[in-house]
């Protein structure tokens, strides 16, 4: 069973297949080089911690934070992948937990100044009340010459504190970047993406199919759970296909890369 798993998590019948691939190849070209101390915000269930010490062996310490444990959060997923086995698995993409080194919020890091080489986060920035001083404790954390590494959505579904989004406040583009930039004495180095319509459309539309699993009736359950394969199949092929040349109006989501030029 387990090299089943494997074998459907590696294939477009996996319907989070060409989001993860978009996601890792645009993380193999804005992390390349990762080395130093390095403090990952909303690090999650942990698993970066582990994956990265691994891969970039210049990495001298990582230190993985979130605002919560996320127990609560955590617990209604392992009830959901228990309740459909493998298959749940598949369809929330789930991996096991690794504990966070410490908790606390990303706009109020109770590190010192000039401490860490890197500032990483992932899907992180979009659930953050107050953007400008998210960047401003990243800054003041990171030693000159430091980075700040982070990923956010673009063109995504709502998400975050479900059934009501709470935790869901923006989404952002080029001009904010640039401004933060401007505001936090950070130059702008990269703004990566390399997705467009494809990514996006395949990823809004096997979602979509997901929750219609997961929250319909048990017969139109059954009826799309029948379906789901063939379409999650086709819109990830399609979607690879067309993302082949990237359309920036149309990313899913966008990788930037600031290195900090001066102190505070």
């Amino acid at each position: 069973m387990k090299w089943l798993m494997n074998l459907l998590v590696h294939s477009p019948v996996y319907p989070h297949w060409l989001a993860v691939r978009k996601t890792d190849q645009a993380n193999e070209v804005v992390l390349r080089g990762l080395s130093g101390d390095v403090l990952e915000v909303g690090a999650g269930d942990g698993a970066r911690k582990e994956s990265y010490g691994k891969k970039y062996s210049a990495i001298t310490s990582y230190l993985a934070t979130d605002y919560s444990t996320w127990d609560d959060e955590f617990a209604k997923v392992n009830k959901d992948v228990k309740k459909f086995q493998g298959l749940g698995k598949i369809l929330f993409g789930f991996k096991e937990r690794i504990a966070l080194d410490q908790v606390c919020s990303a706009t109020n890091l109770p590190f010192e100044s000039n401490r860490f080489d890197v500032h990483l986060s992932f899907e992180v920035l979009e659930h953050i009340d107050d953007p400008q001083k998210f960047f401003f404790e990243a800054t003041r954390i990171l030693k000159p010459g430091g980075r700040i590494i982070f990923s956010v959505p673009f063109l995504f579904r709502v998400h975050g504190g479900e059934p009501d989004h709470k935790m869901d406040y923006q989404r952002f583009a080029h001009g904010f970047f640039h401004r933060m930039a401007t505001l936090n004495h950070l130059q702008l180095v990269q703004i990566y993406h390399n997705t467009g319509v494809g990514t996006t459309v395949a990823t809004m539309v096997n979602q979509w199919l997901i929750r219609r699993i997961m929250e319909s009736s048990i017969l139109a359950r059954a009826a799309f759970l029948i379906i789901s394969p063939v379409v999650f199949f086709v819109f990830n092929v399609v979607g690879y296909i067309v993302d082949l040349a990237p359309d920036v109006r149309f990313a899913t989501r966008f990788h930037v890369v600031y290195q900090k030029i001066d102190t505070l």
